[in-house]
């Protein structure tokens, strides 16, 4: 996945799950402790998503964190569970670790 189609694809998931909570920008902005447009420049793959946001976003919308990474649906009946249980249990420096290699993969371009 490109770059560019990570961060819309991440765009159109935080949208799915805010308007899922029934949650505006303003609120969900409000939550994270940054400004709305803030929230649409994520949302419209404008700007990136800071790593620091990633776990307060999660929190906001009462998600996991690996929940704003899933680009696809996940029937929990039939998915691999070790799969599932491996995206439970992602920590916040092994996002780090994954966000550092997406940004060594843009200068490559």
């Amino acid at each position: 996945m490109k770059v560019k189609n990570f961060y819309r694809e991440f765009g159109k998931r935080l949208k799915q799950l805010r308007l899922q909570t029934g949650m505006s920008q303003e609120e969900l902005a409000e939550r994270v402790g940054v400004a709305h447009k803030t929230v649409s420049y994520w949302e419209n793959a404008h700007n990136p998503v800071t790593l620091s946001k990633i776990p307060l976003i999660a929190d906001a919308l009462n998600v996991p964190v690996y929940k704003l990474f899933v680009f696809f649906d996940i029937e929990e009946k039939t998915a691999d569970k070790d799969y599932i249980e491996l995206l439970q249990t992602i920590t916040v420096e092994e996002i780090n670790r994954l966000f550092n290699v997406v940004k060594e993969f843009q200068k490559i371009k």
